[in-house]
């Protein structure tokens, strides 16, 4: 049970998935269509290539929103078969999303879209793409969207554009961004268009009325262009300057020299002029004298007698001591 559910909600995912960008991301689901996986069913089948498989000798398709659809050209395909599966009721999106650096795909001039209903994106952003389509049936087409948006080099091979378009009923963006398209559209019969916004924005016919369908009952709105503003001035780019290295110094221990001492010499006396005593040093030691001269002077004598008669009465008695 638990498989079943793991199973059931893997696939769910991928379906979400998948629906997901071929909504968003158009080019996106080229890739996925043109994996290198063999199908071939009633719904699905992959394309058919060459040797070095630039060539699709037979063109594959898959199921989209109910319509079995053309799976994406590989930008690396120079030629397709110049037999389109009677099968396959749309064309969406089938060279869309191609540079100017990738390879001009041809084969495709002839093809008998008789069964196509949807024709949506076909060339979408296609900047390599200028052939003369006016061999395509599209009498049965309803779905014009985005047919040839910002496909910049087309303008059908310089030819008239004459199609039958009188059951498209959407023409959203068809020639948006078609710079170079200025075709006389006039004669196309456009009663059940419904949705015509952006039809020729920014294409060269867009400036002329008298090129343009004439509308039923709607009227084309355009959007304005935003032009990304033009800068005069070169733009400067800074570098930040490196980081400054860091400089690790050690520690160290600053010792101040000891002050070398040098005593102060007072000059010495002249010879000539002699030793002269001050009167006032005379008559201190004169006064110091006869202090001395005093009584104290026999306390100091008594004193040391004393002493001396002190230390001869107790010598023998440490020399006893010692003696034990």
């Amino acid at each position: 049970m638990k498989k079943i559910i793991l199973l059931l909600s893997t696939n769910i995912l991928i379906f979400t998935f998948l629906t997901f960008l071929s909504i968003k991301w158009p080019s996106s689901i080229n890739y996925l269509q043109s994996v290198s996986r063999k199908i071939n069913r009633k719904d699905e089948k992959s394309h058919v290539y060459n040797t070095d498989k630039t060539e699709i000798t037979e063109i594959g398709y898959w199921t989209r929103n109910g319509a079995i659809t053309i799976k994406g050209i590989p930008k690396t395909v120079k030629k397709v078969s110049s037999s389109l599966p009677p099968e396959i009721t749309s064309l969406y999106g089938a060279f869309s999303y191609r540079n100017t650096d990738d390879v001009i795909v041809t084969g495709f001039e002839r093809w008998d879209t008789k069964n196509i209903t949807d024709m949506s994106y076909v060339f979408s952003n296609n900047s390599i793409v200028d052939i003369d389509l006016s061999f395509w049936d599209t009498s049965k087409v309803t779905n014009m969207n985005g047919m040839f948006k910002n496909a910049v080099k087309f303008n059908n091979g310089g030819k008239p554009l004459k199609w039958t378009t009188s059951n498209v009923e959407t023409m959203e963006s068809m020639f948006d961004g078609a710079t170079n398209f200025d075709q006389n559209l006039k004669d196309w019969k456009v009663d059940k268009v419904k949705n015509n916004k952006n039809f020729s924005r920014g294409s060269i016919f867009s400036n002329y009325e008298n090129k343009k369908p004439k509308w039923k009952g709607v009227i084309e709105i355009n959007d304005p262009i935003i032009k990304k503003p033009e800068t005069t001035v070169p733009e400067v780019i800074i570098h930040p300057s490196p980081p400054k290295p860091k400089v690790n110094i050690p520690l160290t221990r600053i010792i101040t020299p000891a002050t070398k001492w040098s005593p102060i010499l007072k000059p010495a006396p002249d010879s000539k002029k002699g030793l002269e005593i001050p009167k006032a040093n005379v008559g201190t030691t004169n006064q110091q004298f006869k202090k001395l001269s005093t009584p104290a002077i026999v306390g100091i004598v008594v004193g040391s007698q004393v002493a001396l008669t002190s230390l001869a009465v107790g010598a023998p008695y440490l020399i006893k001591r010692f003696k034990k």
